[in-house]
Formats: C-alpha cells, structure tokens, sequence
C-alpha cells in the first residue's frame, strides 16, 4: 500500500470513529445538525477540525500536568496533525445526515 492510500485508510478510520462517538451523543449530534445549517463542506470541515486541534492541546496539555511531559508529547501527537481529509469525510457524512433529517 502506497504512502496515499494509507493516508485515506487512515482519515476513513478516523472519521468513522469520530462519527460513531459524536452520532451516538444527543448533545453532540444536535450541535453538529446546528452547525450543518447553511454551511458548506469546506467550512464545517475547518470549524471541526479547528475544534479538534483545541481538544487536543487542552488533552496534552492536561496530560503533562497530570502524567507526565513525555505521555503528553505522545498523547499529542497520536491527536494533533490529523489533517483536513478525515474532517472533509466529517463533514460531508453531516451534511448528508442533516439534508436526510431535513426532508
């Protein structure tokens, strides 16, 4: 498997896991419906990822206090530097889930 297709392995895994957490959460689903209203893929796909960059900071950040300097450079970079694809791959199962919803 080339370098480009693991990446896609990779993000498909990732944004499966992520949608099976926040689809199976009352709180985190209505928001993210919120959310889908009037946006586009692109733009739902920065504001989670960017909201997913702060978790993960907060998480390292929580881990060094707590843990240990060394966990948290592991813990954050397992959750840091996801890239955009899993979260366009978000975003675009959303706005499918919001425009199946809205009918």
């Amino acid at each position: 498997m080339c370098e480009r297709d693991s990446r896609q392995v990779i993000a498909h895994q990732f944004a499966d896991e992520w949608l099976m957490v926040a689809m199976n959460d009352s709180s985190t689903y209505d928001d993210l419906m919120e959310k889908a209203i009037g946006a586009s893929p692109s733009s739902l796909a920065d504001e989670l990822s960017d909201e997913w960059e702060q978790l993960a900071q907060q998480v390292a950040e929580l881990v060094e206090e707590r843990i240990s300097p060394t966990a948290s450079l592991f813990i954050g970079q397992w959750l840091k530097g996801q890239g955009v694809l899993p979260f366009d791959l978000i975003a675009r199962e959303v706005l499918a889930k919001k425009a199946e919803v809205s009918k």
